[in-house]
């Protein structure tokens, strides 16, 4: 619950930014400002006044608004002009263009101190996505047609140990950037396949590969069928168990099984699965020292499941970072640009259905401040570049609109025909709705979806005994 309450706060305090950036810049070139509602579209609940602003609270919870008369006439939802504020002499095309600028502004300015603050104190990521390196691919997987294919990687012939370093030509520095090449891939080989150009070394020669990605999963998305490689960190080490009978502690990092190397924790258990009636040699390093021992594994039940484990629980690896503040922003808006432009692109499976409202970025900004505050920070940070992005999109309702009618009026000489401008404004803020209540419908839809499958998707990885 106080994950919750974080993240509800801090969604609603980068609107509240926005909107007073709008605010500010309004008062500084002399427009009026008749109200400010801090929190909500529509007529105000309750609201005060001060200094000749009226600030309020509003009916719809949707965002927040400052109702500047000179830059737009959106009273339609932003509740009914006051009298004092009406027949006003237009503002210039720089104070329109500066006021409908300071809202995106405010919120790039926000994820800079973020990004500042991310930037002194450092944020904690796990060390196997800090890297590109394959750990596992998958000789099959099932697609989103319930067919059972081979492992689009496997398939062409990547093997764990490799290195990727560019997808389609582009540089790649983790492996969430080797995720999100993939999934807002939109390429499409002549034969109708969907394809991507792998650049991958190993054993220091640099490879290229074609790969052929399949849809999985209820959302469709793109996948090639690897994950990274995941160290083998012992945390702890159960009394009484093969692993203490082995010489194993806490902080030992296990490297092979019977000479064979270990990217995953996956393959050793799998080892001992088919090897259990005799020992195996295990292979582990402690102190920049390789150490040999053998070692018989036990069978155990585990939640409900029945394996032949060693006593151990693995320690998820972090490496802290201190990204500056100028690389988080680059790279949220790097983020921002590839999906919008794989939503725009026919060729690519990303669509309306995979964009996330104020619930899903609510609820992804929960599970990420499970992970602490800082975390948490630098996740807004992507967040506020996003809004400020989206929101100067050329189209009306939005800053990027303001900026567009202004611009079209001063080309023209003359000022646009407030019936046309309203009626355009009342037809987008009914689409803007409208997708509002979609992307929070397949928000729910899949935060529902996950709930109900989560706990029977991670039992057999939650073997916290060991392997």
């Amino acid at each position: 619950m106080l994950q919750l309450l974080l993240a509800i706060g801090l969604v609603t305090l980068s609107i509240f930014i926005h909107e007073l950036g709008h605010f500010l810049a309004a008062r500084w070139r002399g427009m009026v400002v008749p109200r400010f509602s801090i929190f909500g579209i529509g007529k105000p609940i309750f609201s005060w006044k001060w200094r000749g602003v009226e600030y309020c609270v509003c009916w719809l919870p949707i965002g927040a608004y400052v109702m500047v008369p000179q830059l737009a006439d959106l009273g339609d939802f932003e509740g009914d002009v006051p009298e004092a504020a009406k027949n006003l002499p237009p503002a210039g095309y720089l104070s329109k263009v500066i006021v409908a600028v300071a809202g995106p502004a405010a919120n790039i300015l926000f994820a800079l101190a973020l990004g500042c603050v991310v930037w002194a104190v450092g944020v904690s990521v796990p060390a196997e996505f800090n890297r590109t390196e394959i750990g596992e691919l998958a000789r099959e997987i099932a697609t989103t047609g319930g067919k059972t294919v081979p492992g689009p990687a496997a398939a062409a012939g990547l093997q764990p140990g490799d290195v990727i370093r560019r997808i389609d030509g582009k540089p790649v520095a983790n492996f969430q950037d080797v995720i999100n090449g993939i999934v807002l891939g939109a390429r499409v080989a002549p034969d109708g396949r969907r394809v991507l150009e792998l650049t991958f070394e190993r054993d220091g020669a640099t490879l290229t590969r074609e790969v052929f990605p399949e849809l999985v999963g209820n959302e469709g998305f793109r996948t090639i069928g690897i994950a990274p490689r995941s160290d083998l960190l012992v945390d702890k080490v159960n009394a009484g168990s093969p692993a203490a009978a082995a010489g194993l502690q806490p902080g030992d990092r296990i490297i092979a099984v019977d000479g064979k190397p270990l990217t995953r924790r996956d393959e050793l258990r799998e080892h001992f699965q088919k090897k259990h009636t005799e020992p195996s040699l295990l292979l582990y390093k402690r102190d920049g020292r390789e150490i040999t021992a053998p070692i018989q594994p036990r069978l155990q039940t585990i939640e409900t499941q029945t394996l032949y484990l060693i006593g151990v629980t693995w320690r998820l690896e972090t490496v802290l970072i201190h990204p500056t503040p100028l690389a988080q922003i680059g790279d949220a808006m790097k983020q921002v640009y590839q999906t919008l432009s794989s939503l725009l692109n026919r060729q690519s499976d990303i669509g309306v259905r995979h964009m996330s409202g104020i619930v899903g970025i609510v609820d992804n900004l929960q599970q990420v401040a499970t992970f602490g505050i800082i975390p948490a920070l630098a996740f807004l940070i992507a967040i506020n570049v996003s809004l400020a992005i989206f929101n100067l999109l050329p189209i009306p309702v939005l800053d990027g609109g303001h900026i567009l009618f202004a611009t079209i009026a001063k080309l023209r000489g003359r000022p646009l025909n407030p019936v046309w401008m309203q009626n355009a404004v009342a037809a987008c803020f009914v689409l803007l709705i409208g997708l509002i209540i979609y992307v929070s419908y397949n928000d729910i839809r899949r935060l529902v979806q996950y709930r109900w499958t989560a706990p029977e998707q991670t039992a057999p990885a939650s073997d916290k005994s060991g392997k």
